[in-house]
């Protein structure tokens, strides 16, 4: 305990600073009052009287209210208190008063700036005065940015900056503006503290980080507008935009006591149509939109591509209103949204930005796509279309018909015409109908039902409909297909057969179910993840009938990553056959660390022992909290430093670590320090575990020394110990001693000319020279194709299925720093 205190002595110090400030003034309720307000709070037209040149650093100590003094007191104890763990007390210090001084200092010379320009958003802010802990808070953690690592930097920068810009834009106040300018000096701060040199390389990001932070920016542009909905006071060019999503309509008492004397009046008669059309309906449709797009984000967490399709159409929609509200009807001369923005250019920067905002962010999700890899079967697909148009379709027929036999419970009665032109506003917000006038308002208790309530209706069965689509575990499709062979693979499927579990693959099942086979099909390539499931005997014969099969469909066939024993029956067919790797093989029951040649795995393992690193053989749904975060930023860092996208098809990431059936080993050190990670895939034989195969191996930068090697070690021993037949390294793609194939000469120089190009980004051959430490037993791995004429398709394809993500300008930048 007193260690967390000393590494936290001086976000606690704040935390109880601000806690004694509001206790003593009498502002814990409801902050300051407002003599003491003038004093503490930062403000431009308060400065220029007061000159009070300690108000940037006393703003940041005092709140609005309890509610805000408690958000800052946690955020204290708890962010920066991180951040004071990263980077030591002073700079902790340091970058909360700098970034404090330097946000409210240029904040009121860019207000000053804007006053004498007369722009409309400073005039309307002039007065205002700031009393806001989260502007030296956002600036503190952007300080300590610069000292984390890979996956901690871009998350803390790409979500801090993408939260303060979004609630800027839809609240526009002062102190959103002051944290935005304390974030971008406290990136500045820490990069000049941590002495490290601004770069214009993006970091690579795996494939589950780069979804989580779409998914989680995708998130706050949802949330945004709500900051319109409920803010007092909105400023931000975005805040029109956001109103939308909320129930604009008056109530009648209200409209009753404003015109009372003059009901007659047009504008009166207008806000009375509107007021009794003001009910539930109209409140519950205003802000569905919104959670369409946050049930999006959430199935895109899950990395479901069908989240990300429809969170960038409802973006591409938004981006129409937008466009359509404060573009195409103020054009026509509507001014009812613009009338106090009709001076200068505020009202065609308010639509750029209102447009841009929800066109970048769909653009911004497709340009990730890619790593949305989780599909649905069409047959989902096609029951999410039946089931949403075949509502849409049978709501507007139910108001047209129903409206047009209750027409005379409409006041004034409706034409056909005027109740189709109306309909596309019963599944809009309701904002709109305050730009629009009302034709026809409903009079009887059923019109009013019908006229309120078929837009909510459709956007409700809209969010349940996705649930198949972006939530289900495995849709039944997958269930079956993936449980049948995961049944097939418990009687055989050799080393990496536990990769056909892996997302990506589709399964192809014998006529006698005895033997399956997964696959995927790249540009009209089917490629086999390994070799076939089930026993044996059964297995050599589907290889044949999965030839046939893939003929049938036009596919050409390629096996591969599949075991030697399988040679007789591709030469039997005819087939060319070339190896691709060498698996090495470690037997644990002969397994020892004695003798000469073993003396450097016998240092690595002494070497942990002395420094206190143990092995911890677990599972991903046993580690604390503490553990999979390390392990994720392990992941993240050995990304981020690769000029080339993560591999996928046979080489598993972080995804692939969540699976239940696989056996983590990790290195963890007195501290509890995760110093590395391996993952461990079982192989079956009448459903007993026979051995491990190694897919995940990743360490900590400034990791002991011999980490791997004491890990490797440790499973061996432990799998002696246990009884365990084989423990497999798995094979590096490309690795190999010689050319042991029948392929052309062309081809091997292709296979090593790849390898050799590969090589400085994945060091696939030195890790098939760091595996014979362990004096493996070298296993061929083969690929098998029936046609050589192919070989230029399989490639290209081989391409794909490893680097889906690799765009065609990286791969000519990338082959020409090779060449």
């Amino acid at each position: 305990m007193g260690r967390w205190i000393r590494e936290r002595r001086v976000s606690l110090s704040l935390a109880g600073l601000m806690l004694v400030l509001a206790f003593v003034t009498g502002s814990l309720l409801d902050g300051p009052r407002p003599r003491l307000r003038t004093t503490v709070a930062v403000g431009l037209d308060t400065f220029l009287e007061t000159h009070n040149l300690f108000s940037p650093i006393t703003s940041v100590l005092f709140a609005s209210g309890l509610f805000e003094l408690l958000l800052a007191v946690a955020a204290l104890v708890i962010l920066v208190g991180a951040a004071e763990r990263l980077m030591g007390w002073w700079r902790t210090l340091l970058s909360f008063v700098v970034t404090a001084y330097l946000g409210a200092g240029i904040g009121m010379l860019l207000q000053a700036a804007g006053l004498l320009a007369r722009e409309v958003w400073a005039v309307r802010i002039e007065e205002l005065t700031v009393l806001d802990p989260f502007t030296a808070i956002s600036g503190t953690l952007l300080t300590a940015s610069a000292f984390a690592g890979p996956l901690w930097r871009r998350r803390v920068r790409i979500l801090g900056f993408g939260t303060l810009t979004i609630v800027f834009l839809y609240s526009g106040q002062p102190s959103d503006l002051f944290r935005i300018i304390a974030a971008v000096a406290g990136l500045l701060l820490g990069m000049l503290l941590a002495r490290t040199r601004p770069t214009a390389r993006w970091a690579r990001s795996s494939h589950h980080e780069a979804r989580s932070l779409t998914a989680v920016l995708l998130m706050i542009t949802a949330v945004g507008p709500f900051v319109s909905i409920f803010t007092p006071a909105r400023y931000g060019p975005l805040h029109p935009l956001g109103m939308l999503f909320r129930n604009q309509l008056p109530r009648m008492q209200t409209v009753v006591h404003h015109c009372l004397g003059h009901l007659s009046s047009p504008d009166c008669r207008l806000q009375i149509d509107l007021a009794s059309i003001n009910g539930p309906g109209t409140a519950l449709l205003a802000p569905l939109p919104l959670v369409v797009l946050i049930v999006a984000a959430l199935g895109m967490l899950r990395g479901r591509r069908s989240a990300a399709l429809v969170a960038i159409a409802v973006n591409v929609f938004l981006a129409m209103i937008a466009a359509f509200y404060y573009g195409f009807l103020p054009a026509l001369g509507s001014d009812a949204v613009i009338s106090d923005y009709a001076i200068g250019v505020e009202p065609v920067v308010r639509l750029a930005i209102s447009v841009f905002v929800p066109l970048a962010v769909a653009s911004l999700i497709a340009a990730n796509l890619r790593h949305f890899t989780v599909r649905v079967p069409s047959s989902a697909v096609i029951r999410f279309l039946v089931t949403v148009l075949g509502t849409f379709i049978a709501l507007c027929a139910l108001y047209l018909g129903a409206g047009w036999l209750d027409r005379r419970q409409f006041r004034p009665e409706p034409t056909m015409l005027q109740l189709l032109l109306d309909l596309p506003d019963r599944f809009v917000p309701v904002g709109f109908l305050r730009l629009e006038t009302v034709s026809f308002i409903p009079v009887a208790p059923f019109t009013n039902i019908l006229y309120q309530g078929i837009g909510p209706v459709f956007w409700l069965v809209l969010i349940f409909a996705t649930r198949p689509l972006f939530f289900s575990d495995r849709t039944r499709y997958q269930f079956a297909e993936r449980d049948r062979a995961r049944v097939l693979l418990l009687e055989g499927g050799g080393s990496i057969g536990h990769m056909a579990l892996w997302e990506g693959n589709d399964y192809w099942f014998a006529a006698d179910e005895r033997a399956a086979v997964a696959y995927r099909v790249v540009s009209g390539v089917a490629i086999t993840t390994g070799g076939p499931l089930g026993r044996p005997e059964f297995a050599v014969a589907a290889v044949r009938q999965f030839a046939v099969f893939c003929d049938d469909n036009g596919w050409t066939p390629v096996f591969y990553s599949v075991d030697n024993e399988f040679l007789p029956e591709f030469q039997s067919m005819g087939w060319s056959t070339m190896v691709v790797a060498e698996e090495t093989i470690v037997y644990p029951a002969t397994f020892s660390t004695q003798g000469k040649s073993w003396q450097d795995v016998r240092s690595s393992v002494n070497r942990a022992e002395r420094v206190g690193v143990r092995a911890v053989w677990t599972t991903w749904a046993q580690l604390s909290l503490a553990h999979s975060a390390q392990i994720e930023a392990i992941s993240e860092s050995w990304v981020a430093d690769k000029k080339l996208p993560e591999l996928g098809f046979t080489l598993g990431g972080l995804d692939e670590l969540r699976d239940p059936d696989v056996a983590l080993l990790l290195a963890v050190g007195e501290d509890d320090v995760v110093e590395a990670v391996t993952s461990w895939m079982p192989t079956y034989r009448d459903g007993e575990v026979i051995g491990w195969t190694l897919d995940f191996m990743r360490r900590r930068a400034g990791s002991m020394n011999g980490v791997m090697e004491f890990l490797i070690a440790s499973a061996a021993l432990l799998m002696q110990q246990r009884g365990i037949a084989f423990m497999s390294l798995s094979a590096a793609p490309l690795a190999r001693r010689e050319a042991e194939s029948e392929g052309s000469a062309g081809t091997d120089r292709l296979l090593s000319f790849l390898a050799r190009s590969l090589e400085p980004v994945y060091g696939f051959q030195s890790l098939f020279t760091f595996k014979q430490k362990f004096k493996p037993q070298l296993k061929p791995m083969l690929m098998a194709y029936p046609d050589p004429l192919a070989l230029p398709a399989i490639g290209a394809a081989l391409g794909r299925a490893y680097l889906p993500s690799l765009s065609v300008p990286q791969t000519v930048r990338f082959l020409r720093g090779r060449g």
